[in-house]
């Protein structure tokens, strides 16, 4: 499983969808030219569609520009990659101030401000945890004694870090220190291609990396872009709901794609920065909305770990659109929505 997928569910943005909701409506105008890019990178896939004309050349050089943001962000900030800027980071002694890129720097100064916004719920220092149970790069194994765990949360929390503005440095307490971006950095990526885009002027386009997704302006017949959310089951691609997005952005986390069993006990890869474990409440699925995607990747994450009751009371706090999907005692599943989150569902 990739990284970017360690904490991720995937939000289906389908064309099937589109037309399926369109069909039945009032007469639209002529569709415009669109432009679609897609392929694979960072371990998962990614599909844009421009609504322009473009020759061939722009296109290309299109093209190019995009797969390029991508690959800048994996570079920096892959834990698979042992040559990223994380990896790099994650390896060095603690101690010192280690100088990091400004992306790197600005990623972890929003990791910290969620961190306090959601109680500790969203929280980068958990890779050695996520590491040890099985969800990152190492291979999976035995869960963990209760005594490993207690050694592996002292290197976790935000007070495992400390950063200086002045130096744009980090300074990791100790040895053991291991910063995990993967709850933040495939939103970032969304937002950069969303920046190369309008760069070049692209104001109505759909990106979707690995399942989050950033819309601007209109799709190709003048509506808002219609995004269908998948419905929190193991297997299979069921509709769960479906929005239709304009100048925001839309991230979901899950528990239902990534996990194992040992002798008959689920562990999922959302992991408890509180327990140390992964999280065991019933709560199946999250979807965020907020203008930058990488807000609402480290904010689907961290209501995930907070639980259906929690995660709703920091989500309100928080003036935030969400939907939750739980796992009821009867085997079916429960959907709760905030009223600003109902304001964007396509009949």
């Amino acid at each position: 499983m990739s990284y970017w997928n360690t904490y991720k569910s995937v939000v289906l943005a389908t064309l099937f969808f589109s037309l399926l909701l369109t069909s039945c409506s009032a007469p639209l105008p002529p569709p415009k030219e669109t432009v679609a890019f897609e392929g694979g990178i960072m371990g998962t896939t990614y599909h844009i569609t421009v609504v322009a004309a473009m020759n061939d050349d722009v296109s290309t050089a299109m093209a190019e520009a995009i797969e390029g943001a991508l690959k800048h962000v994996d570079g920096k900030m892959s834990t698979y990659k042992d040559d990223s800027e994380l990896s790099v980071l994650n390896r060095m002694a603690g101690g010192a101030y280690i100088p990091v890129s400004g992306e790197v720097f600005s990623m972890l100064q929003l990791a910290l401000e969620v961190n306090r916004e959601t109680e500790g719920a969203f929280d980068i220092t958990v890779g050695p945890l996520v590491n040890r149970w099985g969800f990152g790069p190492d291979d999976k194994q035995e869960p963990p004694s209760d005594e490993e765990l207690a050694s592996l949360k002292a290197l976790c929390g935000p007070e495992a870090i400390t950063l200086d503005a002045l130096t744009q440095s980090i300074q990791k307490v100790s040895d053991g220190v291991y910063c995990d971006l993967s709850g933040i950095a495939k939103g970032y990526a969304v937002d950069l291609v969303a920046s190369v885009l309008e760069a070049k002027g692209f104001m109505n386009y759909m990106v979707e990396v690995g399942g989050e997704v950033r819309t601007a302006g209109l799709n190709s017949v003048g509506i808002p872009w219609k995004i269908a959310i998948e419905k929190p089951v193991d297997e299979g691609r069921v509709l769960q709901e479906v929005v239709g997005l304009s100048d925001i952005s839309l991230a979901t986390s899950g528990n239902y794609r990534n996990f194992y069993e040992v002798d008959g006990k689920r562990y999922s890869h959302t992991i408890s920065p509180a327990t140390g474990k992964p999280v065991d409440h019933n709560l199946a699925s999250v979807s965020v909305l907020h203008p930058r995607c990488a807000l609402a990747d480290a904010y689907a994450t961290a209501l995930m770990v907070l639980g259906p009751e929690k995660g709703m009371a920091v989500a309100e706090r928080l003036a935030l659109p969400v939907m939750f999907v739980t796992h009821s005692d009867k085997g079916t599943f429960e959907t709760r929505q905030s009223e600003s989150f109902r304001a964007y569902i396509v009949d």
